[in-house]
């Protein structure tokens, strides 16, 4: 597998992260699979977050449920914690799956705390775009494509960690990719992470939240 490796381009192992991975231990391929891990679970989230609110409206059931004696905001918190409890399934799933799936190989205490620490950033990302997909369907007004809006741009992010890694001072984009703020090599070999993703992740969150909430009740369904 190595030597396949060794094969391939230098500029195509950076865009795919192998360019310091060896896919011949649990560790590596691991860090291969991991990217596309983070974007399927920061899909879910996305969608799920956009959701709460654009499903109700999508459907004509907002009417009927807004105009209950229960405030908006009791309404949206209830939906958001159903969100949560399943992003916290899923990431649980994904962990057990994880474990099973290379239950095969050779792995050690080290690999299993490794992945069990990632997939608590994965966690802690998922809660970031579930709470962009609610910002985002109080902000639009075409809830039809809230959906489609919010996938689209969680891809597109992931596609410019492309960029990042191929082009010429390209730093700067890793602050604007979460993809990149745990890299699930670093994680699961223990290397030492940015402090910027640890602090920039809550501070989003929290701003997702306060100011979803804060315009959920103004807004006209």
């Amino acid at each position: 597998v190595n030597a396949f490796l060794d094969s391939l381009p230098a500029a195509l192992k950076q865009a795919f992260g192998l360019a310091e991975l060896r896919l011949d231990l649990p560790e590596g391929y691991y860090g291969y699979l991991a990217g596309f891990i983070i974007l399927a679970t920061s899909i879910y989230a996305v969608l799920a977050g956009a959701q709460i609110l654009s499903k109700e409206i999508n459907k004509k059931t907002a009417e009927t449920t807004f105009t209950l004696p229960v405030t908006r905001t009791r309404i949206i918190a209830m939906k958001m914690t159903a969100a949560v409890i399943n992003c916290v399934i899923l990431t649980a799933v994904t962990f057990i799956g994880t474990l099973a799936a290379f239950a095969a190989f050779d792995i050690g205490p080290d690999f299993i705390s490794g992945v069990a620490v990632f997939m608590l950033f994965i966690f802690l990302l998922q809660l970031l775009f579930l709470l962009a997909g609610l910002l985002a369907s109080v902000l639009t007004k075409r809830h039809k494509l809230t959906g489609t809006m919010v996938a689209s741009i969680t891809i597109g992010i992931y596609f410019l960690s492309f960029i990042y890694k191929l082009g010429e001072n390209t730093e700067f984009l890793k602050y604007f990719i979460p993809f990149e703020y745990f890299p699930a090599s670093d994680v699961i070999h223990g290397n030492s992470l940015e402090l910027f993703g640890f602090i920039i992740v809550p501070v989003l969150i929290a701003a997702f939240f306060f100011t979803s909430f804060k315009l959920v009740v103004k807004k006209d369904i």
